[in-house]
């Protein structure tokens, strides 16, 4: 898998430079289920039509530019991670847009001549609360009438748990609760972090409340179970001492302990 670094500046000199491709669009934070459903759907499609796969996503998250402060953003995982993922999925191609205040000041139908027509987008696949342009205005709707002539559009409804939406959001709301259990059924598999034996948590990683956990290292070949005391968004005891070892640590969060 390619992954392509767009910016305001240098959009066009990959215009006319790409096959024709179906594009999922959004920023994936987590790769949640709902997210799977979004990706697998443009796969499908560019298998079905013998074209190419891309996905394309915005680092850093938008809140980060728009919102007030330079406060951290909690990410759930990091874009190495994300394109692993993304690269054992099958798809061909990640467009990494750099959002800033001239991507965010974009007018939609610009948005959409400039980042999906001229990158010979010929299917675009989103969740149907997709929004995109200046101040969020562009959503599934205007989309697909910028689009006509160029791309259809395929929107995927949204994934519901407990009478819910799936999204990063109510997974971060979940994590700052310690509620372990749901964040798993909302990923559709363990949370998971990498730690530094010697340096701790990893950037873009999140970890959640303070409270005891039950959790699984993962390194090299080695498997412990252990317990985990997290002290804050940043700091965490753990049971079993991995300071010896010498690449970073896969850690699993299982359970809480007495925190619900």
């Amino acid at each position: 898998m390619q992954t392509i670094h767009l910016t305001s500046q240098n959009t066009a000199q990959w215009h006319k430079g790409f096959p024709e491709q179906a594009v999922a669009i959004g920023f994936f934070d987590g790769l949640h289920k709902g997210h799977l459903s979004v990706i697998q759907e443009a796969k499908r499609l560019a298998d079905k039509a013998g074209i190419a796969s891309a996905v394309m996503s915005f680092f850093p998250h938008p809140k980060t530019v728009l919102g007030k402060g330079a406060e951290s953003f909690p990410y759930l995982m990091p874009l190495e991670e994300k394109q692993a993922a993304l690269e054992a999925l099958g798809i061909d191609t990640l467009f990494l847009v750099h959002f800033d205040r001239d991507i965010a000041g974009i007018p939609p139908a610009g948005f959409v001549e400039q980042f999906l027509i001229g990158l010979n987008a010929v299917q675009v696949v989103c969740g149907s609360d997709f929004h995109y342009g200046a101040r969020g205005s562009g959503n599934t709707e205007t989309l697909a009438a910028q689009g006509a002539g160029h791309f259809g559009v395929s929107v995927v409804e949204l994934m519901e748990f407990g009478g819910e939406k799936i999204s990063s959001t109510r997974i971060r709301q979940a994590l700052a609760q310690g509620n372990i259990s749901i964040v798993r059924k909302l990923l559709g598999k363990f949370y998971s972090v990498n730690w530094c034996p010697k340096n701790g948590l990893l950037p873009f990683y999140s970890l959640p409340a303070p409270g005891k956990y039950e959790v699984t290292l993962h390194h090299a070949d080695e498997t412990v179970s252990c317990k985990a005391q997290v002290l804050n968004d940043k700091e965490a005891k753990f049971t079993h001492d991995f300071k010896q070892w010498s690449q970073a640590v896969r850690i699993e969060w299982i359970r809480s302990i007495g925190n619900h």
